[in-house]
């Protein structure tokens, strides 16, 4: 059965909704409350929590980021459990609109850039304000300029709802969405923390495989490779160079880890005209530049690829197994970064000091090889959680698109 469609205004996509579903506004079923204005000299190092927008993390709130505030509040401007908190202004208008649920909090209230949405029985409207069909209304509706949404935005928001029972069976089941993903990532975090653990533990032998209590030997990274390699990037001033097939790799992929995607394709004419060199398959690879985390990542190269200036590639000889060597050179992220020349933030790696790096490794490299399988399982096992969590929440974002519109009905 069909229904009245969406307005079509600010680039809003058309719904046909179910005939049974109703049209009204978002602020006939919930209130807005707007946030607490307070000045600088009201922050202390104690007393009234303040929500703001950074404490709306992916969908979820998170109490990393605190403020707190010496000023009295109102029992209004209090959080209650279920309030929607809502980003009303910001620098970033990718911001603006984001929400979450908050779970029950004390002495807690929220700033004069945010505004929570109160009244949400069902918990249908939060699951329907975090949707696509009221995010377009909040985006084409929010000052560009400022970057805010004001109260008349949102007495303008429409919305089409089911029966309140729908309204419950549909928030329902996208809980039960939620509440697997949630479950995955905590299960993802957890696996993650062991295996940091169990890295740290083998590469510095403070464990040992079973079987294995050979002797372990300092040696530099220029004893245990064959070639260092650094690479160049062809001109991009030139259209020949590119759109060939020969896979190119810059320091923006290194988070791959194990890398499978090169950045770019270059030409033979590319690679033969410029610094840029070809790294074999099973290289480790280290960022010896990039912002923020980048530089002095590792990564493992799982195909031949061509390599730019801000990557060096190290060959292993017959002294050292190249998975291992990866996830020792992993273990060495912090040493690299305080190692790296120039000053602060910007200092970068270069090859003189990467070859003169010393490392503790075991002189039996079937130990090596044991023990990079072990990490390596590790990895394998978290990478499929996530590959599990990932396809969830795009099944999840289907769900909620068709139970929102009407498109699937739980219950008619």
């Amino acid at each position: 059965s069909g229904g009245s469609g969406g307005s079509g205004k600010n680039g809003i996509q058309m719904v046909t909704y179910p005939s049974d579903w109703t049209e009204s506004k978002l602020l006939d079923h919930v209130n807005l409350v707007q946030g607490l204005t307070y000045t600088p000299e009201n922050v202390k190092p104690s007393g009234t929590l303040v929500l703001r927008s950074s404490n709306i993390q992916n969908g979820t709130l998170s109490l990393l980021d605190n403020v707190y505030v010496n000023v009295n509040v109102s029992e209004e401007k209090m959080v209650q459990h279920g309030d929607i908190l809502v980003c009303v202004r910001n620098g970033s208008s990718a911001l603006i609109g984001k929400s979450c649920i908050l779970p029950r909090l004390s002495n807690t209230t929220f700033g004069a850039f945010m505004s929570v949405l109160r009244g949400d029985t069902t918990g249908f409207f939060a699951k329907l304000f975090e949707s696509d069909i009221v995010q377009e209304q909040v985006r084409g509706r929010s000052n560009a300029t400022i970057n805010q949404i004001t109260k008349k935005d949102f007495q303008s928001i429409e919305v089409t709802v089911p029966s309140e029972s729908e309204q419950k069976d549909i928030a329902q089941t996208l809980c039960c969405f939620d509440a697997y993903v949630a479950n995955l990532t905590e299960l993802i975090e957890k696996k993650r923390g062991i295996r940091d653990g169990t890295l740290e533990d083998l590469i510095v032998g403070r464990t040992r495989i079973a079987g294995y209590c050979g002797e372990r030997k300092e040696h530099t990274i220029s004893d245990i490779t064959r070639t260092i390699i650094i690479g160049g990037t062809p001109s991009t001033a030139r259209q020949e160079y590119y759109g060939g097939n020969i896979p190119w790799l810059s320091s923006t992929e290194i988070h791959q880890k194990r890398i499978k995607k090169p950045t770019t394709y270059i030409t033979d004419l590319g690679l033969q005209n410029s610094s840029a060199k070809m790294a074999p398959e099973r290289a480790v690879l280290i960022a010896l530049a990039g912002q923020g985390k980048t530089r002095g990542t590792a990564a493992y190269l799982t195909r031949p690829m061509a390599l730019n200036q801000s990557l060096a590639a190290l060959v292993t000889n017959e002294k050292c197994n190249p998975e291992f060597l990866y996830y020792l050179i992993e273990s060495m992220y912090l040493s690299l970064r305080e190692l790296s020349s120039g000053d602060g933030g910007r200092g970068g790696l270069n090859k003189k000091l990467i070859k003169g790096l010393t490392v503790t490794i075991p002189l039996d490299v079937p130990e090596q090889e044991v023990i990079a399988d072990t990490l390596t399982a590790m990895d394998d096992e978290i990478e499929a959680l996530e590959a599990e969590r990932d396809k969830m929440i795009q099944i999840r974002e289907g769900a909620m698109d068709d139970l929102l519109t009407g498109r699937v009905r739980l219950r008619v």
